[in-house]
């Protein structure tokens, strides 16, 4: 979900973190839908600020006046934003928080920043790849796996993985037509 943002003078971009990417607007008075990229909706309530990072590059921080949900659909309102026209330009920008501002999570559960670029080797320690990208599917997250340049699919069940985070290292239990 998060890959590192062009450094910017105001912050380290690369401790930035994606929550969100922002759709169209919303309404005439300003609003914009945005789609969460965290599993923590409620956190877009406490926002004061966030950070919109546009397609070519530039960071704009934004000033959270609400936020609130339509039916399944996130909406947010920035202040000083007040029309369809202000908001648009914010069209498929990437909003982001610093790293320092991510929730705990509980014991064995991981952000996708965490897990992309880790070792992936087998129970017996045969070298996998390292994981480049997490694809979030309806039963299970798939982690992408470059082994020296092919692509390797591995499914984040427990059943298959273990994940050590303070080696920064997945061991996947080998089966069959797998690896």
């Amino acid at each position: 979900m998060t890959q590192p943002n062009p450094p910017s003078p105001e912050s380290d971009a690369t401790q930035d973190v994606a929550i969100g990417k922002l759709q169209k607007p919303r309404g005439l008075k300003g609003e914009i839908f945005c789609h969460p990229l965290t599993d923590f909706v409620e956190r877009f309530g406490e926002l004061e600020t966030v950070t919109a990072v546009l397609l070519d590059g530039r960071r704009q921080v934004l000033n959270l006046e609400d936020s609130r949900m339509y039916g399944n659909r996130l909406a947010m309102k920035f202040e000083g934003y007040d029309t369809p026209e202000d908001v648009g330009t914010f069209r498929n920008a990437e909003l982001v928080v610093p790293i320092d501002e991510t929730f705990q999570l509980p014991e064995d559960t991981f952000y996708v920043y965490d897990i992309v670029g880790m070792v992936v080797e087998t129970e017996e320690g045969e070298s996998v790849g390292t994981v480049k990208e997490v694809m979030n599917l309806p039963a299970n997250d798939v982690y992408v796996v470059d082994r020296k340049g092919e692509e390797v699919l591995i499914p984040a069940v427990k059943e298959l993985v273990t994940i050590n985070g303070a080696a920064k290292k997945i061991v996947v239990r080998p089966l069959e037509g797998l690896i």
